[in-house]
C-alpha cells in the first residue's frame, strides 16, 4: 500500500532533516526524563509552579518582542522557539528573576493591603530624596498591579541587556534579515532605562532614608508591606532583594526564620511573620522545629550561615553549578 505524503514533505532533504531531528531527540529525551525521576531540589516544583513560571517567562518575551517590533504577536512570541532552542530561556539569573516574581506575587497576596503603611505616607516627607523613591516605588507598583505589558522593566540593567539583543537576533534569524530599525529600538530603550526605577531599588532608598527603624521594618511586614519588609532584611543582612523573596517563599518557613533570627527579631514577632506569609503551607515538623530552635539561635550563628547562603547563590547563578 503506497504511503499518502503531504505537499512539500516528499522531499529527500526535508526527510533527512526530520529524521535528523528526532534522533537527536532521543538523547535529549534522557536529560528530561532523569530531570523528572531524580530532581535535584529537595522539593521538586510543583504543576502550579510550573505553569505560574512558563506564563510569566512567555510574558517577558512578548512584552520585549513587542516593545521593539512596536507589534505584539497576538498568538505567541515570535521569538520564543528560537529563544528556547538557544538555551538562553534556561539561564540561571533569568529563572531566579522568574521565580522571585512568582514569590513577590504569591506573598504580595498574603498582606491586606487596605492595612498597609503605603509609601504613599512619605510622599511628603521633607527628605527630597526618601519623597522620590516613595514616588517611585507607587508608580512601580501600580505599573505591576495594571499588567500594563511592561514586565521587562523589572529585570536587572544586565539581564534587560542580554535579554533584549537575544531577541533582536532572534527576529533577524525568524526573518531573515537584518533590521537596523529594531537595534535602533533596542539601543533606545536601553540607553532609557533606569534600574533605579525598579520596585526594589526604590524600597531600599525608603528604608536607607526612612526615620523608621529597620528592626520595626523587619518584625512589622503587615503594616508596611512586602516590598519595605524585604528592603530592611536586605539592608540588615547585605542579601539581594530577589534573593530574599525566594528564601521567604521556600519549601520550608526555615530560611524565613533563620534570617529573622539574623535581624534580632523576637520569637513573637517572627512566629507572627511567618504565619502571615505561610500559615497554610506549615507542617507540624515545622511548627516543632520552630518551638524547639528559635530561642536558642544566636543571631552571629544564624548571619554565618546565611553568608554561606548567598555565597552559593551567586556560583550557581554565574556558573549554574549547584555547590
Amino acid at each position: 500500500m503506497e504511503i499518502p505524503l503531504d505537499h512539500g514533505v516528499d522531499d529527500i532533504n526535508v526527510l533527512m532533516k526530520v529524521g535528523a531531528e528526532h534522533a537527536h531527540d532521543i538523547d535529549a529525551l534522557c536529560t528530561d526524563i532523569a530531570s523528572v525521576i531524580f530532581p535535584t531540589a529537595v522539593n521538586p516544583p510543583t504543576e502550579a509552579t510550573i505553569s505560574a513560571v512558563s506564563a510569566k517567562l512567555i510574558q517577558l518575551v512578548s512584552d520585549l518582542e513587542a516593545r521593539l517590533l512596536s507589534k505584539r504577536n497576538p498568538h505567541f512570541p515570535l521569538t520564543w522557539d528560537i529563544l528556547s532552542k538557544s538555551g538562553f530561556l534556561r539561564e540561571p539569573d533569568l529563572i531566579d528573576f522568574i521565580l522571585a516574581r512568582v514569590a513577590e506575587d504569591r506573598l504580595g497576596a498574603c498582606i491586606a493591603q487596605d492595612k498597609v503603611k503605603s509609601a504613599s505616607a512619605y510622599l511628603d516627607h521633607q527628605n527630597g530624596m526618601l519623597a522620590d523613591a516613595a514616588q517611585t516605588l507607587l508608580a512601580a507598583e501600580s505599573l505591576h498591579r495594571s499588567g500594563a505589558g511592561n514586565t521587562y522593566l523589572g529585570l536587572t540593567s544586565e539581564l534587560l541587556y542580554k535579554l533584549t539583543w537575544q531577541i533582536v537576533a532572534a527576529i533577524e534569524i525568524f526573518e531573515g534579515a537584518r533590521h537596523p530599525a529594531i537595534i535602533a529600538s533596542a539601543k533606545s530603550l536601553l540607553s532609557s532605562f533606569c534600574e533605579a526605577d525598579r520596585a526594589q531599588d526604590a524600597a531600599r532608598k525608603i528604608v536607607h532614608f526612612s526615620d523608621d527603624p529597620t528592626h520595626t521594618l523587619v518584625g512589622n511586614p503587615e503594616i508596611y508591606g512586602l516590598h519595605l519588609h524585604v528592603a530592611a532584611l536586605s539592608a540588615d543582612l547585605e542579601l539581594d532583594h530577589d534573593h530574599i523573596l525566594r528564601l521567604i517563599d521556600a519549601s520550608s518557613s526555615a530560611p524565613y526564620a533563620v534570617m529573622l533570627a539574623a535581624c534580632g527579631v523576637s520569637k513573637t514577632h517572627a512566629l507572627k511573620n511567618i504565619f502571615l506569609y505561610r500559615g497554610d503551607l506549615i507542617t507540624p515538623r515545622e511548627a516543632g522545629i520552630f518551638e524547639s530552635g528559635y530561642s536558642n539561635l544566636q543571631a552571629d550563628e544564624a548571619s554565618i550561615q546565611i553568608g554561606y547562603w548567598a555565597s552559593a547563590r551567586a556560583q550557581f547563578l554565574s556558573g549554574g553549578k549547584l555547590p
